[in-house]
């Protein structure tokens, strides 16, 4: 088995260790990913505070990455669907191999262990990491993709928007999940359809509430804290899901549990809160919509 690396320093930290950017630079690339999403990295290179290079060497010599040039290699299309089109964009990785149980997988900024966590949930399989730089892969992206990245728009947020789902309300208060941050998204009551992926299976759920930071569901299975799930969240009849995935913060027992299988199917056993740890800009302008719509 190939585990994910599981490492702790963020991009930001190591760049400031390297002098390659300041602190005052990081704060800012820190609140143009707030706003638009994706990694923090790709934020850094666009204000020019960093090269591509500088992201790949940086990542390279401190954690033994292996580069791997994309110009030259062929990607069969069995392995080009074993991720959402969705995630490859808004994540800039590519799926470039699959042997047995292991994908791999180039990525241009794979220190995010919760992006690995997921691909590893949908993919059902270990995931190895290689590096690229952003134009490489985007390259590839666009070779592989053509057509269907013209679906694709980039949406940002009003703040005229933010403005209607924010309101001091509730909050799940852990050590994690704490402070005005937390404080501020209305929840809306609201039974929706939705499935999530842990250790290779799909499970179907019913959400408790759901708000811009995060969301409760109704689970048949125990779910340890700290964990990432990559969910589908259906907020309309008749129209695609939301891709989102959740960090879960707080596990509720609704029922009791027979001692000896602590983790069996119970039913509607336990209920599941987390915020979101990934949402794509098209995906959060969906919920923000719903949101407006719901609110009182």
């Amino acid at each position: 088995m190939i585990p994910f690396r599981a490492i702790r320093k963020k991009i930001g930290d190591l760049l400031i260790e390297r002098n390659i950017i300041t602190k005052e630079q990081l704060d800012q690339a820190l609140e143009e990913q707030k706003r638009k999403g994706g990694y923090l990295s790709q934020h850094l290179i666009a204000l020019g505070f960093v090269s591509e290079l500088d992201i790949a060497s940086c990542l390279s010599n401190q954690f033994n990455f292996a580069c791997l040039p994309l110009k030259n290699y062929a990607i069969s299309k069995e392995v080009l669907e074993l991720i959402p089109l969705k995630w490859i964009r808004i994540y800039t990785l590519i799926p470039i191999d699959k042997i047995r149980s292991v994908v791999s997988v180039t990525m241009a900024d794979p220190l995010n262990e919760g992006v690995i966590q997921m691909l590893q949930q949908v993919t059902n399989c270990d995931i190895e990491v290689f590096i690229s730089t952003y134009s490489e892969i985007n390259e590839a992206i666009d070779k592989y993709f053509g057509e269907k990245l013209r679906d694709f728009k980039e949406v940002y947020l009003d703040s005229k928007d933010l403005a209607k789902v924010k309101s001091a309300t509730e909050f799940i208060q852990t050590k994690k999940y704490a402070g005005a941050e937390r404080r501020e998204y209305v929840r809306i009551d609201k039974e929706l359809d939705t499935s999530f992926y842990f250790h290779g299976r799909t499970f179907q759920a019913k959400t408790v509430n759901i708000s811009y930071g995060g969301v409760c569901f109704n689970s048949g299975i125990f779910i340890h804290l700290d964990t990432n799930l990559a969910c589908k969240i259906y907020l309309k009849k008749g129209q695609p899901p939301i891709d989102v995935v959740i960090n879960t913060l707080r596990i509720n027992s609704r029922s009791k549990i027979d001692a000896e299988y602590p983790e069996e199917l119970l039913g509607e056993s336990y209920e599941v809160s987390g915020i979101f740890e990934f949402i794509t800009a098209e995906d959060r302008e969906s919920l923000v919509l719903f949101l407006k719509e719901n609110i009182p």
